[in-house]
């Protein structure tokens, strides 16, 4: 019999155990041979922009936990659900990719910040953390910040 003491612990395990068996659902060529470097790092960020121009939940579903968080640059805050979402409704009309600006990586034992500027209609500046669980990086927040236009320098 469940007991009401026994359900957290219940729920526990099976929050763990769904997380095992969707770790092992992501058969992502780029996911397969991650390391703890720079050049993973990059190579992560790159098909991350490439899977949210694609639609491709898929991925983002691998990459991301699910407690995800991301800051966008108007300061709407968002979570895992709302990214999925957002990124769906590119399924309908892929979006170039362009030229993406090779960011900055650091490394600090068991996370990683990818961060840089972006350009498009609006400049930004973007950082990605990363933390490494179970031998994968897995994206936990993300922020964007508009850069302010100062016509006066133009």
């Amino acid at each position: 019999m469940l007991t009401t003491r026994k359900a957290p612990i219940v729920t526990a395990v099976m929050l763990i155990l769904s997380s095992v068996v969707k770790a092992s659902d992501c058969q992502f060529p780029t996911l397969a041979h991650e390391h703890r470097d720079v050049a993973t790092i990059r190579a992560l960020e790159l098909e991350w922009t490439r899977a949210y121009l694609r639609g491709d939940t898929d991925f983002e579903k691998c990459l991301l936990t699910a407690d995800f968080t991301e800051i966008m640059r108007n300061g709407d805050i968002k979570d895992l659900s709302a990214e999925l979402a957002l990124a769906a409704k590119n399924r309908a009309k892929p979006l170039a990719l362009g030229e993406l600006p090779s960011g900055q990586v650091l490394l600090h034992g068991n996370v990683a910040v990818a961060y840089g500027r972006s350009s498009g209609a609006r400049a930004m500046r973007y950082a990605d953390y990363y933390v490494w669980e179970h031998s994968h990086w897995r994206v936990y927040f993300a922020q964007q910040t508009e850069i302010a236009t100062n016509p006066l320098s133009d």
